[in-house]
């Protein structure tokens, strides 16, 4: 069960990395259609309808006739980002083609292509990709609701292979697939963020040539012999001043340009002066009356010259491009993000992968019977479950690098109330301190947590009876987390806990051995009055 699993993760993501990769085709193209609305989004369709047919020519089937290729992701991606028109045109391409391709599951694939072009629509109307583009956790919560509808249409394909196909699959569907829209998704959000900054770089060359023509350019006139000069209304006004209001000389000048540039420009300046150039241009930065600075766009040109062909006269003009100057640094600084939100997207979602399969693998060997088989499944599922939650509270987080503990306890013990239907008199005691960790402990801490909270949900109060879990989290000091999780109920029975060896059904506290190992922590137990356990770790820096 376990090798057929990996088997198909191996087989999905080579088919969804194609796909992704293809987005950025999308992201990529030139930006001329984007004049012609129609035209562009046309364009935009067909790109994402022909991306769905190259993953239906290389799909996963898993039952005759009923496969997994990935167009839920390019159709919906696609109509959220570009509308109604690429999305319909990206639809219909797919729909054709996956009828041509027949099989039972020909309609409901089809079906499915529809609900992930309507879904991305609602998406598009509620998150306005074109004015803010979503950022990853909201790509995600869209790729969980595209895919989940996904696998409920796939429960109608005749003969129950539909609901053989969601069985083998619905795990891998529901971890892999959103998070290809994460990836496919974070790309198109730096193409529109792209967009917009290069439009906001277009209005501010637009506003400087308006502002040229109502106030004209800071105009300056320099006699180099008496180092005395000429300065138009607006060369002071673009500096904050009023005319006249610093001494019209070569002197007050060079005082107002920035330290780190006033070499430059004085070079600049001499070259012309010794008769090396008869004009120049000159980007520096001038402080303004208020102390801050502008960046100036400077022109100039010899106007006479000495008969040893020195300058008596410089004329020129200058002008304020701030504006434009802190255009192009955000746009510098958008094309960085989206590298660095590229790698860590990958980073991530390859680790997770790789804790996902160790954990499969290990479950695998504590299988005896049919029974235990179900059981491993649920238990694999309430762990994958426990670190989504690690990572949906991280997106939450302004800097999506830390894990508030608090609302995660609250959600994983609601999680576990649901999978694990208890007494009306079972009390759960949360306490955070507060604390904030980073990846690398919140996800083992994560599985601790599920591991030994569901033990005491399932054990400690047989037939449903009354009690309390604890789970308490508090920092020492200012470098060591100390986490308790205790309840008052019939105890672990002799021979039972962390440190026991790896008997059969005992998988979970080999875990929570194995876990506080990695988190270089140590852990001791205690039996009276119920069980509790005392886990202390090093809290490392944020990564």
């Amino acid at each position: 069960m376990d090798a057929r699993l990996i088997q198909d993760l191996m087989a999905l993501a080579p088919n969804l990395g194609l796909l992704v990769a293809l987005t950025a085709l999308s992201g990529s193209h030139s930006n001329s259609l984007r004049r012609f609305p129609v035209l562009d989004a046309t364009a935009q369709g067909l790109l994402f309808g022909f991306a769905s047919i190259l993953g239906m020519l290389v799909p996963l089937e898993v039952e005759p006739g009923v496969f997994f290729d990935g167009r839920s992701v390019m159709t919906s991606l696609g109509a959220l980002y570009f509308g109604p028109v690429s999305g319909g045109v990206a639809g219909l391409v797919a729909i054709a083609f996956r009828l041509f391709l027949g099989g039972p599951g020909a309609v409901e694939g089809s079906l499915i292509v529809g609900s992930s072009v309507a879904l991305g629509l609602a998406a598009r109307r509620e998150f306005k990709p074109q004015r803010n583009p979503p950022g990853p956790d909201k790509l995600f919560a869209f790729g969980l609701l595209v895919h989940a509808t996904m696998l409920a249409l796939l429960m109608v394909v005749p003969d129950g292979a539909g609901y053989r196909a969601t069985s083998r699959m619905g795990l891998l569907i529901m971890l892999l697939f959103p998070l290809a829209t994460v990836l496919g998704g974070a790309i198109l959000s730096n193409r529109e963020k792209t967009a917009l900054a290069l439009e906001a770089l277009k209005w501010s060359d637009e506003r400087f040539r308006l502002s040229m023509e109502a106030t004209g350019e800071g105009l300056w006139d320099w006699d180099i012999e008496r180092d005395l000069a000429y300065y138009s209304p607006a060369y002071y006004r673009v500096a904050g001043y009023e005319p006249g209001e610093f001494p019209a000389t070569g002197d007050s000048w060079r005082k107002q340009i920035h330290p780190d540039d006033l070499e430059r420009v004085l070079q600049t300046n001499q070259a012309c002066i010794e008769g090396a150039c008869e004009s120049f241009e000159i980007e520096y930065r001038l402080r303004t009356k208020t102390d801050g600075w502008k960046w100036i766009a400077a022109r100039g040109m010899c106007a006479s010259r000495a008969q040893d062909g020195r300058a008596l006269r410089l004329v020129g003009a200058h002008t304020d491009i701030t504006a434009r100057k802190e255009a192009e640094e955000a746009l510098r600084a958008n094309l960085a993000e989206k590298e660095v939100l590229l790698r860590e997207v990958h980073h991530r979602v390859k680790n997770n992968l790789n804790v996902i399969s160790s954990l499969l693998s290990l479950q695998s060997s504590s299988i005896g019977s049919p029974e235990e088989a179900v059981e491993a499944f649920r238990n694999s599922a309430d762990r994958v479950m426990a670190m989504a939650l690690v990572h949906e509270e991280m997106y939450r987080s302004p800097d999506h690098a830390v894990v508030d503990m608090g609302a995660y306890l609250g959600q994983l013990a609601g999680r576990l109330a649901q999978t694990h239907p208890t007494g009306p008199d079972l009390r759960f005691e949360l306490d955070s301190g507060g604390v904030e960790l980073g990846l690398n402990e919140s996800i083992p801490c994560a599985i601790i947590l599920n591991e030994l909270v569901s033990n005491a949900m399932k054990h400690a109060f047989p037939e449903g009876g009354a009690g309390t879990i604890r789970v308490a989290m508090r920092r020492l000091d200012e470098s060591r987390i100390e986490l308790v999780i205790s309840d008052n109920g019939v105890g672990l029975p002799a021979g039972v806990g962390p440190g026991k060896g790896r008997a059969r059904g005992r998988l979970g506290l080999t875990l929570v051995d194995l876990l506080v190992g990695q988190l270089e922590g140590e852990l001791a137990v205690t039996r009276e009055s119920g069980t509790a356990y005392r886990i202390e770790f090093p809290l490392r820096p944020y990564t």
